[in-house]
């Protein structure tokens, strides 16, 4: 077989067993001139059987069967006429006449494929080829460790290494390699490690490892980029051998960090630039720490090696920090606090594990908190925590109880805390009516703690509620004897009584504000009411002794009801309401039916005014008398006193027009719920005071004592024919409070049997308190309405100047009045403030949907 140019290449060669036959190529085959011509006397050949015999013997003597040469190649594509179907298969190996063609020829066999110029062996020597393409691999290697370029370029070198592989030599290549890296490793790499350790500190030193790992990591690229074909075609599936740039970092944590002097002074050079940052000194460089660190994982030391070294000399630094901050509560957990924030911030700053950050808290919670529990839960201190209201550290504290569960240990300090408070509240009777108040602010500021402080926490929030039930029902020593303390349920009936009498007006003085700026309407004023109701409604469910508290509320709710000094109706009923819910309803039965006799009442009053018009009968004075069930309101004692005749006359004409209306009914008048007002003339003014009928019966036996003359404790006794106590009472209602009407001589607070009283002609009062509330619920009504115009106007204006605004307002509201221009604008910025309106750049106003 003849050999070729091209190696690669070959032809194929038709043979037979005869020599004879002469030798074709393929493009002979296919060339227009291969095709012999038959002469005009050569038969076709037959396609008729022949029998064996004779064609053998023809075969002997015929010359060799000629096959059909394939058409030329400008004959290889025919089309087909229009009118046949197209067939784009194989041409069919039969014969025109629909049998296949004979290609078996009985002499000379079947005929063969050859290949030419088919390699079979390798042109070159393996292993002369290996020893001389390592020689220029191992020049290479030399240069890029000693940081040089090789003299080769890097695609020479590759294709070495790759044909090194090829002839199947790449175990041996990859053993040269890392016998050569090896020795770089050993000989250079460690020697300057160690030769450096001998100069230089931890920190110095852990800076020229990473350096080295560094510059090892540049030359493992470069050596990765040569021997690449190696890399892939056969580390990457060994099992024995990892590929190369593990490897390389195999070599450097073997060679470097198998040294134990290195390993523990680069241990130890990390932890000290930790503590560098712990300490805040100057010299700290986190970019240092950032990468050894790094270089820890990347060695797959961390976890063997750098983990427990960092705990250890974490634990080491804690055990000191703590022994030297042991001070005061509150300064200690405002520090533990801080120490650990800022651990777990280096944490995330230096990219420490979260397991490493998780045994990290785990160990100061174990040395911080654990090991000092009785440190953190010292009563005492909690209790300075507690009185000094210091909310954040109290926070602080539960926070890092909480870190090992022990947020619930707060509960008997807290606990103590507040029986202890609300104890001297509840007894202090000194300062009795000042109870509530505080009683109140105790509960909000335990609230507050509660959720705040204490993150809600449920166990905290029922001590709360434990508390307050153990010292507002605490019982009282009286005579040697524990009793029911019903000091509790009468204070808060009074402070419910003073709400709805006072309204917002007191809620303002209580909060140490002026009363126009805690409501700004009357919708404002209800829910300021009922907000207050709702907290006295909390201590109200403590007490046990509610049925004290109803005695007092419905004493207080009928003065209110008949002396008509409610703070208005929807309160009341609100009151009413509250109490239904929590009680039920047979405990407000009495109360509901109180506010129906008032109802009736009024209409009986009404009707009794009519009948007065139509007879036309005209009083010295002016009647309103309130018809009561005495089964749903307090008993009152009956007593007598005597009567000026025109009320006797009036009291007596009422009685016969309800008992004519009401048969078989009978009035039973109680003069110590009566009030009266009466017309006083004093030298600096004339006055109108509301009075008890008691005192009003004191006032006017003065009518009769000539100018600079008094009367008697006896003689007024006498007169009025009361009992002493009341008689002194009443007195001293009008001697001694806050406007006193009568002068009592000798001055001092307790009336005596002794004691003399004059007119009090240097009376005065700046003006009349009912005058005063009237002109400021006018003033309110005022209010309101010139901000409803305001807002009017803006709706049906869009957008307004200043000017045309107040103008507008003046006028939609001078039938109610002339308004002051100064009040139009505060009540201008009122509704800016409630976001009703916005002042625009040009000092325009525009309204807001």
């Amino acid at each position: 077989m003849n050999r070729t140019k091209d190696s690669r290449s070959g032809s194929v060669e038709a043979t037979g067993h005869n020599s004879a036959h002469k030798q074709r190529t393929i493009t002979d085959l296919f060339s227009a001139n291969s095709t012999p011509k038959r002469g005009i006397s050569e038969q076709l050949p037959s396609n008729k059987r022949q029998k064996i015999e004779s064609a053998i013997e023809k075969s002997r003597t015929a010359p060799p069967i000629k096959r059909d040469a394939p058409n030329a190649a400008v004959n290889m594509y025919s089309f087909a006429s229009s009118g046949s179907p197209i067939n784009i298969g194989p041409p069919s190996d039969a014969s025109k006449n629909g049998t296949r063609s004979n290609r078996f020829t009985p002499h000379t066999g079947a005929r063969k494929l050859v290949v030419k110029n088919l390699k079979t062996k390798p042109r070159v020597d393996p292993d002369e080829y290996m020893n001389k393409s390592w020689t220029q691999l191992d020049d290479a290697l030399t240069a890029i460790l000693n940081n040089q370029s090789p003299k080769l370029s890097l695609e020479q070198l590759y294709k070495g290494a790759e044909n090194i592989c090829r002839l199947g030599k790449a175990p041996q290549l990859f053993e040269n390699v890392k016998d050569k890296t090896d020795n770089y490793m050993t000989k250079v790499v460690l020697a300057e490690l160690q030769e450096k350790a001998q100069s230089q500190d931890n920190i110095g030193l852990l800076r020229s490892i990473n350096q080295a790992w560094i510059s090892w990591n540049e030359r493992l690229v470069s050596i990765r980029s040569i021997f690449y074909y190696l890399d892939q075609s056969y580390l990457i599936h060994s099992t024995e051998h990892p590929v190369l740039l593990e490897h390389g970092l195999i070599q450097f944590r073997t060679l470097i960090f198998a040294n134990e002097k290195l390993k523990d002074r680069a241990l130890e050079g990390t932890c000290t630039l930790i503590d560098q940052n712990r300490k805040e000194s100057d010299g700290f460089d986190g970019d240092l720490l950032r990468a050894s660190i790094k270089l820890a994982h990347r060695l797959g030391i961390y976890a063997s090696d750098f983990e427990p070294y960092f705990l250890r000399y974490s634990e080491k630094y804690f055990k000191n920090w703590v022994d030297s901050s042991m001070t005061d509560l509150k300064s200690y957990v405002e520090n533990v606090q801080d120490l650990i924030e800022r651990e777990m911030t280096r944490c995330d700053l230096y990219a420490i594990d979260r397991s490493t950050r998780q045994k990290l808290s785990e160990t100061m919670d174990e040395m911080f908190i654990a090991s000092k529990r009785d440190v953190l839960l010292d009563s005492t201190e909690i209790d300075k925590l507690l009185r000094s209201k210091d909310k954040r550290r109290l926070q602080i504290l539960y926070e890092l109880l909480q870190h090992i569960s022990l947020g619930g240990e707060l509960k008997a300090p807290f606990q103590q805390y507040m029986v202890s408070e609300g104890t001297r509240l509840v007894f202090d009777e000194q300062h009795a009516n000042e109870m509530v108040n505080g009683l109140l602010d105790l509960k909000a500021e335990c609230d507050g703690l509660v959720k705040d402080a204490f993150a809600n926490n449920t166990l905290l929030h029922d001590t709360v509620r434990d508390a307050f039930d153990s010292f507002m029902n605490k019982p009282v020593q009286k005579r040697g004897v524990l009793a029911e303390n019903t000091k509790t349920g009468e204070l808060i009936a009074k402070y419910v009584d003073h709400i709805l009498r006072g309204g917002w007006k007191l809620i303002a003085a209580r909060q140490g504000k002026n009363a126009s700026q805690l409501c700004m309407n009357q919708a404002d004023e209800d829910a300021e009411i009922n907000r207050q109701l709702d907290q006295v409604l909390e201590l109200f469910r403590f007490v046990h002794g509610k049925a004290v508290f109803e005695a007092f509320y419905k004493n207080d709710l009928a003065r209110r009801l008949l002396m008509g000094r409610t703070v208005n109706d929807e309160a009341e009923k609100s009151m009413l309401s509250k109490l239904r819910s929590e009680c039920g309803s047979q405990f407000t039965h009495n109360l509901e039916t109180m506010f129906k006799d008032t109802d009736i009442a009024r209409s009986e009053m009404s009707a009794y005014n009519s009948l007065l018009q139509e007879r036309n009968t005209k009083r010295k004075l002016d009647l309103n008398v309130h018809v009561l069930s005495a089964s749903a309101w307090p008993s009152y004692p009956d007593v007598d006193v005597p009567l000026p005749a025109d009320v006797l006359d009036a009291l007596e004409d009422f009685e016969m027009f309800y008992t004519s209306k009401y048969h078989g009914r009978k009035l039973q008048w109680k003069h110590s719920l009566a009030y009266t007002q009466l017309k006083a003339r004093f030298p600096r003014g004339n006055k109108e005071i509301v009075v008890s009928a008691f005192q009003s019966l004191v006032l006017l036996l003065f009518n009769d004592v000539p100018d600079g003359g008094s009367l008697s404790y006896k003689e007024i006794r006498d007169s009025l024919d009361l009992p002493d106590a009341e008689v002194k009472r009443t007195l001293q209602s009008l001697a001694c409070a806050q406007y006193r009407v009568l002068t009592k001589h000798p001055k001092g607070r307790d009336v005596d049997d002794t004691d003399t009283f004059t007119y009090n002609k240097n009376f005065h009062s700046e003006r009349f308190p009912e005058n005063k509330a009237t002109h400021e619920r006018v003033a309110l009504d005022r209010q309101f309405e010139t901000q409803a115009a305001i807002v009017r106007t803006l709706k049906s204006r869009k957008k307004i100047s200043h000017a045309e605004l107040t103008a507008e307002v003046i006028k939609a509201t001078k039938h109610r009045g002339v308004l002051d221009m100064a009040e139009i604008k505060k009540n201008i910025e009122r509704l800016i403030e409630k976001e009703y309106m916005e002042r625009d750049d040009d000092n325009s106003y525009v309204y807001v949907a």
